[in-house]
Formats: structure tokens, C-alpha cells, sequence
């Protein structure tokens, strides 16, 4: 017990001093920013908004126009700084927009004028004159509650050294001008600095903190929103072009599967048949062989478009659902599986999406794992529905280009879902796909 408590009480100033040289640090470092964006903010916002009234001024007779140009240009350059400024001081990352490209073939003017034709360099312009507004508040402000949380300590001393500098005539402080007795004046004076410098003091983080958060919200809105709609943007087309690469190559290997199963027995039954009608006049017992052999081969072509169909639309899925589908998967599944799942409301591309991850990721398992138990689990995660597949086997399962696993983060990707794969060697296989719900 001893030992314990002296433990706790050798580590418990280290972990507070280390909270106070975090909390003065967050401190330290919006006021660096709040100086360097001071005097940045207004250069540039005097030379964006000379610039722009002398553009808009002069636009009439084309001049104007480079003056814009040149006032826009000057703000994307200042914005930049301010990337780089808070990434450095504030540790926040304002990604850059990709530029508007310029059309081909366009001649001289049109690309001397294309900068006024991007929305970021306007919204860069918008940052400079907002921010430099924005910050003529917000460094006074950090500032001013700064010095007041050193009243806490400065406060009593500045009164204690006025008390004996100056006259009583002229050291009129809190306590006397509240009405406090003379002999009292003084203690009073300095427990109302002291309180007062703890109010300053107790809220200087969470000021400092929301005026941080405001400078990273505007800058984010401003400078860095186009760049997240670009992103998602090119999500969206990859998840498309995924998707047309899926179903691509489903329509292959379905074609390929149906010339080499179905099409090459159907072919062969109907020259069976023909081979039977033929015999049937002189050798009735011959051309019963050939029938019984006939209806083999349409047996084993049944079974085979079953197959096939299954992988383009499964009934069960369609009639019962995902649990009733998804535990016919694993009735027939040679590794023994078990599902955890419940009766989810989830839009008709996701089940499918889940039934094929599940299907083939039990295909995979029964063929290379060498499980002998496979654990599949499927539910919501907020407005997105995960599936989960484990086995027990050797694992060392990877994405190969043509193979199964990677046919699945196709058509994963295709719903603009994630889809991951963990298999060290030895340890199993687990697959994951995420999928959005959203329709």
C-alpha cells in the first residue's frame, strides 16, 4: 500500500505539469498565429481590396481585367500562407482545391482571364477580407483574457507596490471605491484582483479553444470545402468505374461459365437426341441408352443454371430475405459456419452486396482455407450496414488481380463501400465489407 502511494504521488505532478504546459501552449500558439495573421491579414487586405476596386473600377475598358486577375491571384498567394500558417502553428490541415483547368486549345485571353472563372479564387479572395476582420476580434480578444489571467498574480503585486508608493490620497483601488474600511481596503483590493484574475484564468482555455475552433471552421469552409466535394466527387467516379468493371467482368465469366457448362451439354443432348431418334426404328434398346444418358446431361444442365443463377439474382434472397438467404449459404457450406445476424431493414443493393461478400468469401474459405469453422456476422453500424466473415484457417488469403477476393472489392467499391481483408499467415482470414445504406 505504500509503495502504491508513493507511486501515485511521484507520478501525479508530472501528468498535471504536463497538462498546464499543454493548456499554456494552446494558449501560445493562437496568439503566434494571431499576430502572424494580424500582420498578413493586412497586407493582404489592403491589397486585395485596392486591387478589386481598382479592377472593378477600370473593367469598362478592359484594363480592369488584369487588375482583377492580379487581385485574385495575390489572395490565392495569401491563402496559401495561411495553409501553411496553420498547419504549422494550429496543426490544422486545409487541403488545396485542385485549380479549375483551362480548356484546350483556349487562346491567350481566355487564359489570361480563366483565374476569374475558378469558384476557389474567389472563395481565397472572400477568406482574406473575412479573416483580417475576423481577426482584428479574435487576437485583441486572446489577448485581453490572457493578461487577465495573469491579474491573478500580477494584480496583488500591483497593489501591494502601489500601496506603498503612492500616497493614500491617490491609491484609490477596488476595496476603497466599494466603500471598505481604510484598514481593510488593501486585503479587499487584493482578493478582488485575485478573483477576478481566477475567473480570467479558469476561462482562458475554453475562449482561446473556441477561437480556435472559429479560425479552422472559416478557414475550412473557405479554403478547403471545394476540396472535399472534389474528393467525394472522385469517389464517386471510382466507385463507378469500379462498378463497371464488376459488372464487366460478372458478364464475362457468366459467358464463360455458360459456353463451357450449359451450352457444350445442351449441344451434346441435342445430337444425343438426334443420334436416339435414329436408332429408334432399328435398335429400340440402344436408343433407350442413349435417352437415359440424354436426360443425365439435361439433369447436370439444370444443376448448373441453378448455379449460374444464383449468382444473379438469388430467389431466396428475393422471397425470404437476407438472414433466410445468408443461413442457406451456410447450410450448404462444407466448413461448418455459424451467422449472427438479426432481421434488418436494409435497401435491395446492400443485401445483395452482402449475399454475394458472403457467398463468395465461403467459396474462397471452403476452397484454400483449411477452416474448420467459419463465423460470419452481419449488422448496422450507424447509416451503414458490415458484414464480417471469420475462419480459422492458415490465412495468407491476398487480393490478386482476376481473383475472387479482388472481384469483391469491385463490387464493393461499386456501392462506394470499403472493403478489407486481414489474413496473417497461420492466424485465419477475416473479411469485411461496409457498405452505405443510404439509397
Amino acid at each position: 500500500m505504500t509503495t502504491m502511494s508513493m507511486a501515485q504521488t511521484l507520478d501525479t505532478p508530472p501528468a498535471r505539469s504536463w497538462s498546464v504546459r499543454r493548456w499554456a501552449a494552446r494558449i501560445g500558439r493562437f496568439l503566434a498565429y494571431g499576430l502572424i495573421a494580424l500582420l498578413l491579414g493586412a497586407i493582404g487586405f489592403s491589397l486585395v481590396l485596392g486591387l478589386l476596386a481598382a479592377g472593378i473600377s477600370t473593367v469598362v475598358v478592359w484594363v480592369g481585367l488584369p487588375i482583377l486577375v492580379a487581385g485574385v491571384l495575390v489572395a490565392r498567394g495569401f491563402a496559401m500562407a495561411e495553409r501553411a500558417l496553420q498547419s504549422s502553428i494550429l496543426g490544422t490541415a486545409l487541403p488545396t482545391p485542385a485549380p479549375k483547368p483551362v480548356p484546350a486549345g483556349a487562346g491567350w485571353m481566355r487564359r489570361l482571364v480563366h483565374p476569374l472563372t475558378d469558384p476557389q479564387h474567389w472563395l481565397d479572395t472572400l477568406w482574406v477580407l473575412v479573416n483580417f476582420l475576423l481577426v482584428l476580434i479574435t487576437f485583441p480578444l486572446a489577448l485581453a483574457w490572457s493578461a487577465g489571467a495573469l491579474a491573478i498574480v500580477g494584480g496583488p503585486v500591483s497593489a501591494v507596490i502601489l500601496a506603498e508608493v503612492l500616497p493614500d490620497s491617490q491609491n484609490n483601488g477596488l476595496g476603497e471605491l466599494l466603500g471598505a474600511p481604510a484598514a481593510l481596503a488593501l486585503p479587499v483590493d487584493i482578493v478582488l484582483q485575485m478573483m477576478i484574475g481566477l475567473l480570467f484564468l479558469l476561462t482562458v482555455g475554453p475562449v482561446v479553444r473556441g477561437l480556435t475552433a472559429l479560425h479552422r471552421g472559416v478557414a475550412r469552409g473557405l479554403l478547403s470545402s471545394r476540396y472535399e466535394e472534389q474528393q467525394r466527387l472522385a469517389r464517386t467516379e471510382e466507385s463507378r468505374a469500379a462498378g463497371r468493371t464488376a459488372e464487366s467482368t460478372a458478364l464475362r465469366r457468366l459467358e464463360r461459365d455458360l459456353h463451357d457448362g450449359p451450352q457444350q451439354r445442351l449441344v451434346r443432348a441435342s445430337m444425343d437426341l438426334a443420334r436416339a431418334e435414329s436408332l429408334a426404328a432399328k435398335d429400340p434398346e440402344r436408343a433407350m441408352t442413349v435417352l437415359r444418358e440424354t436426360r443425365e446431361q439435361l439433369g447436370l444442365t439444370l444443376d448448373d443454371l441453378r448455379r449460374l443463377s444464383r449468382g444473379i439474382a438469388p430467389p431466396i434472397l428475393v422471397d425470404r430475405g437476407l438472414a433466410a438467404a445468408l443461413t442457406e449459404l451456410a447450410a450448404i457450406s462444407p466448413v461448418p459456419t455459424t451467422i449472427e445476424t438479426s432481421q434488418l431493414d436494409l435497401p435491395e443493393h446492400v443485401e445483395i452486396g452482402i449475399y454475394y461478400v458472403v457467398s463468395e468469401s465461403l467459396t474462397n474459405a471452403a476452397k484454400h482455407s483449411g477452416a474448420e469453422q467459419i463465423r460470419i456476422e452481419v449488422g448496422r453500424v450507424g447509416d451503414d450496414a458490415r458484414v464480417r466473415i471469420e475462419d480459422d484457417g492458415r490465412g495468407g488469403a491476398a487480393m490478386r488481380t482476376g481473383g475472387g477476393l479482388a472481384g469483391l472489392a469491385g463490387r464493393v467499391a461499386s456501392l462506394e463501400g470499403r472493403f478489407t481483408v486481414q489474413s496473417p499467415a497461420g492466424h485465419g482470414t477475416r473479411v469485411e465489407a461496409v457498405i452505405p445504406c443510404a439509397s
